[in-house]
């Protein structure tokens, strides 16, 4: 069919007028679905499906994955040359890792020692590391860097793979491996390690000092065992109370009286030097301000010398608070670490303490100066003052140059397109390893796009990681806002309270999935769905973010119906767990600032402050103007606000 010449005009018009975007937009998704589509051919890379479909995806930003998965599939000789552009292509991204390893190991299969030296890279793999020294100490002018190469293998506390065993014995008939290496790994495997490990050390230690192997053993199983120490010969007083200190920092936790006892009776026994001492009491001291014990002053007095150890600082701080001692509370803080002089927490813990001393001047000055801070302390102070509070947004600008530049980077088109196919793993991979490569103001860059892409947890983590706290709008976005706001109205929960939970479990993140099985954009547990569905609920529900925020605004209604309303122990709740919460419940009113601050768990009081300040950012957020801290300053907390 010949078409007329005002025909072709019409479309040439037509065509003129259609956004080159949108064919852009229109190839990518034909590209897109040709990509899924070729994927299961890509391991049969000789089949003509395969093939055919290279033409049309030759400049798809995710064909180096297919051809990564082609070359995985047929690792061999006489594919060297495909293998080997493909590793120096793709030499500094994630693609690489995978077929170098697989190439590897297929080439220390087949002995091929000088193929195997040529493509090494250490990629984290103990026995590919040890194949590379192995196959080093085979030529003789390369013995030297091998055996440098050993000690790093072998000072773990854990068992290596069999294919070092080679080169640990050729190290050690060398006398590379000295008496010193042979005590490290064995306090590495007894501290913290494979323990099983230590009868095997033992045995390499001289016939001396392998009753030292014993000792380790007995007070990683049993720390009490310290308490008999005529067991401690003193033939090895150094190596000997390296055993002490362990054992006792462990029993403290167990059995405080006997830990104490015992500590007294090593000190007559050995010579402690003041860093060894400093240990014992910085340990002691922690578990008994924990436990709220009779001694934990004491201890805490020793600890807390002020040379900078901000954990003992913070639980001296947390003990004083928690019998609410104000002319200790400021005695503590002005003992702070120099590094914490100007911290926000004790600057707000000064102006409580000389509130309490009938300072009023100075407790205004301090809460002044802390009250214009975008932060939990700086929010308790506007609220003290019945001020607003001060959000201090400078929304970041970056040129359209500029990200342009670090968007049409190959890892960052990547990167998109494995977001667009919500495969998020495979996405921050390449742009976790993009980052790394990238100036810092290229990485400001990458998070401004990656928040215009909606990928809000890697640019919430970019703003973070670079320092720019400032751009408020980025860093706590109204992201999945119809959905939150929604079952916020439906469960009838604070919209800014859902907003803040999320923001702090997962940063928006719908693929999250913690270690004890918390999942998905607020964090839900599967046992925490189930109790709310009355079933079984399947982890694809709970990756869901629609279902995901259906069952986590539903519990925090079911928190807040436990705790009387009250969203400090709801929160609290929804970290710790409501049992937890109401054990940590005063009998008498405590201020809440100080309940929080003596939260027992550190991961619960830092959850609690970050949340309750989300809350307040994210009420402005949604034109909210209510200041939420005025309440908290002055709200009280006992154990007559839970239900029963």
């Amino acid at each position: 069919m010949v078409l007329s010449v005002s025909t072709l005009r019409n479309c040439l018009v037509v065509m003129a007028l259609y956004p080159l975007s949108l064919l852009a937009d229109s190839k990518l998704e034909q590209q897109r679905a040709q990509f899924l589509d070729t994927e299961k051919w890509s391991y049969y890379p000789d089949s003509q499906a395969y093939q055919d479909a290279l033409v049309n995806l030759a400049d798809y930003p995710l064909l180096p994955y297919l051809q990564q998965t082609a070359l995985l599939a047929s690792v061999k000789l006489n594919n060297e040359q495909a293998i080997a552009g493909f590793l120096q292509d793709y030499a500094d991204t994630p693609l690489d890792r995978e077929l170098r390893e697989k190439w590897l190991t297929y080439l220390a299969k087949r002995n091929d020692q000088a193929r195997f030296l040529k493509y090494y890279r250490d990629t984290g793999d103990d026995t590919l590391r040890c194949t590379n020294a192995a196959y080093h100490l085979n030529q003789t002018q390369n013995r030297q860097q091998a055996f440098a190469l050993v000690p790093e293998l072998w000072l773990v506390g854990k068992s290596q793979d069999k294919a070092c065993d080679k080169v640990f014995k050729q190290w050690t008939d060398a006398g590379q491996r000295t008496e010193q290496m042979i005590w490290q790994r064995l306090v590495l495997a007894a501290d913290g390690g494979d323990h099983t490990l230590v009868p095997y050390l033992k045995s390499l230690l001289p016939a001396p000092q392998q009753y030292l192997g014993d000792l380790w053993l007995d007070a990683r199983r049993n720390p009490s065992s310290v308490a008999r120490l005529s067991r401690f010969p003193v033939k090895y007083p150094d190596k000997e109370k390296q055993i002490v200190l362990y054992a006792l920092k462990r029993l403290v936790w167990r059995d405080k009286p006997l830990a104490i006892k015992t500590w007294q009776q090593a000190s007559d026994k050995y010579r402690f030097d003041p860093s060894e001492e400093q240990e014992v009491a910085a340990g002691f001291a922690i578990a008994m301000a924990v436990e709220d014990h009779p001694q934990a002053e004491f201890w805490l007095e020793r600890a807390n010398r002020g040379d900078g150890n901000e954990e003992i600082f913070r639980w001296h701080l947390t003990h004083v608070l928690r019998h609410q001692d104000w002319q200790h509370v400021a005695d503590v803080v002005n003992m702070a670490p120099a590094a914490l002089e100007e911290d926000y927490s004790s600057r707000y813990w000064l102006a409580r303490s000389y509130e309490h001393l009938n300072d009023p001047v100075n407790a205004k000055r301090q809460y002044d100066a802390l009250s214009n801070v975008r932060h939990y302390y700086g929010f308790l102070a506007a609220g003290k003052l019945a001020k607003a509070p001060n959000l201090a947004d400078t929304p970041l600008q970056i040129s359209d140059l500029e990200l342009s530049t670090v968007e049409n980077l190959p890892a960052a088109k990547r990167a998109r397109e494995l977001l667009a196919l919500k495969r998020y793993t495979a996405a921050r991979r390449e742009w976790i390893q993009l980052q790394s490569q990238l100036t810092y103001q290229q990485g400001l860059a990458a998070a401004v796009l990656a928040d215009r892409w909606g990928w809000h947890d890697q640019a919430i983590f970019a703003f973070s990681r670079l320092g720019y706290l400032d751009d408020v709008k980025r860093r706590f976005p109204l992201a999945y806002d119809q959905t939150l706001m929604h079952n916020a109205s439906k469960h009838h929960v604070d919209p800014a309270w859902a907003f803040a939970i999320a923001r702090r479990e997962s940063s928006f993140m719908v693929d999250a999935n913690s270690g004890v099985g918390a999942k998905g954009l607020m964090q839900v547990m599967p046992g925490t769905a189930r109790h709310l569905a009355k079933k079984k609920v399947s982890n694809q529900v709970l990756f869901d973010p629609e279902k995901n925020v259906e069952y986590g605004t539903q519990y925090l209604r079911y928190l807040m119906d436990k705790m009387q309303d009250n969203p400090v122990l709801a929160t609290a709740a929804y970290n710790a767990g409501m049992s937890r919460v109401k054990r940590w419940l005063p009998k008498e009113d405590v201020p809440m600032d100080v309940w929080v601050e003596t939260i027992p768990y550190k991961e619960t009081r830092n959850y609690v402050k970050a949340v309750m300040a989300y809350k307040q950012i994210y009420k402005q957020r949604l034109g909210q103007q209510q200041n939420l801290f005025e309440d908290l300053a002055n709200m009280k907390i006992s154990s007559s606000m839970t239900a029963m």
